[in-house]
């Protein structure tokens, strides 16, 4: 009998079998970071537009009226603040509510001196804990913001919700 050089059908089984579990266990472990890359690209697009409206404060003494995002992008452009605020990089919308800690149901232009802005993040607070710790959770004491019709003193159901995946920050 000749014996011939070579690996077994038996051995390559195996390092096909070892090869795979690998792979496996490599694809899992990377499937995230595109996620996490995103929600962290979502909160410096906060941060950033954060910094836009305290140059709109130091020129006019107090944040945007604006109710929704394009009102408020029109604001900023028109006062030559910036030209574009950051866009959500799967297409979901940013919102900003403009606040006020005085007792005045209807403030003027002059009493908006908070706000909060919100992003809605992929991962949850269980799975990025890290990416949460710094989310606004509870309304801040003494505010009033608009959320839409009106100024409340409390986040409505769908704001700043944690277990909806809704991350606010406030200035």
């Amino acid at each position: 009998m000749k014996k011939t050089k070579g690996f077994t059908l038996i051995e390559m089984a195996v390092v096909l079998l070892v090869v795979g579990i690998l792979a496996g266990i490599v694809l899992r472990n990377i499937g995230d970071p595109p996620q996490t890359a995103r929600d962290t690209r979502r909160l410096g697009d906060l941060r950033n537009t954060a910094n836009y409206l305290s140059t709109y404060l130091a020129r006019y003494g107090h944040f945007p009226t604006s109710t929704s995002w394009g009102d408020l992008e029109n604001t900023l452009r028109t006062s030559g603040v910036v030209d574009r605020l950051p866009r959500d990089p799967s297409g979901k919308n940013y919102s900003y509510f403009p606040c006020t800690d005085t007792e005045n149901p209807s403030p003027q232009d002059a009493d908006i001196n908070h706000f909060i802005l919100q992003a809605q993040l992929e991962q949850t607070t269980s799975s990025a804990p890290r990416l949460w710790e710094t989310a606004l959770t509870e309304f801040p004491s003494g505010w009033y913001c608009n959320f839409g019709g009106g100024y409340y003193d409390s986040f409505p159901e769908d704001i700043c919700n944690p277990s909806q995946r809704n991350y606010c920050m406030a200035q």
